[in-house]
């Protein structure tokens, strides 16, 4: 079944455990389970796993709403509509301002330092929840971020190098190349330092 991880990051956002206390709750690493609940990487499930953990975390009440949740996985939310790219870069911009590491950030969320850093570039995707709760931690509230992709005063605000540095990550090797190019060939000499 492709949709385990889906149902088990449920199951745990449920249970209120941080990734690494669900690891060790249900025997695994933290990594191993990040890589289930997102699909990525080496790591693969069983379905006899697949059930040993969903009865670790309690979840056979919620078996009814599995199917549930993977359809609403697949489906955009709200934030897939706004500017995701930006996302990111806000993320950045207000960690800074909070004057927080990678590290106190995602241990405040149960994540580690380099999943931030991965998500502030753009090379894993941000939920929603996750979103909301890493805005609340900054001191903002989650209608505050939706400022900073619609209104043009609080959007300056994101330094051009955060929102490049975002864009840059997610191009391939050749683009980046045509992108150097093409800015070395339009800035006059006395921009570039």
């Amino acid at each position: 079944m492709d949709h385990y991880g889906v149902i088990l990051r449920k199951l745990r956002e449920l249970k209120r455990l941080p990734i690494k206390q669900a690891a060790k709750h249900i025997g695994r690493s933290a990594g191993w389970l990040s890589e289930v609940e997102n699909g990525r990487g080496y790591a693969r499930l069983r379905p006899a796993e697949f059930e040993r953990i969903v009865e670790a975390y309690g979840g056979e009440m919620y078996r009814k709403h599995f199917g549930l949740w993977i359809a609403k996985s697949k489906s955009p939310t709200p934030l897939d509509s706004e500017n995701v790219c930006l996302n990111g870069a806000i993320l950045k911009y207000l960690r800074k301002k909070a004057k927080m590491t990678l590290a106190q950030a995602g241990q405040s969320v149960g994540l580690s330092g380099r999943t931030i850093s991965a998500m502030e570039l753009g090379k894993r995707t941000i939920r929603p929840e996750l979103k909301d709760q890493l805005t609340r931690l900054y001191g903002y509230s989650p209608s505050s971020f939706k400022n900073f992709t619609t209104e043009d005063k609080r959007a300056k605000n994101i330094p051009a190098l955060y929102k490049l540095n975002l864009l840059i990550h997610q191009l391939d090797p050749a683009n980046i190349e045509r992108v150097f190019a093409f800015a070395l060939q339009n800035t006059t000499s006395n921009t570039i330092k």
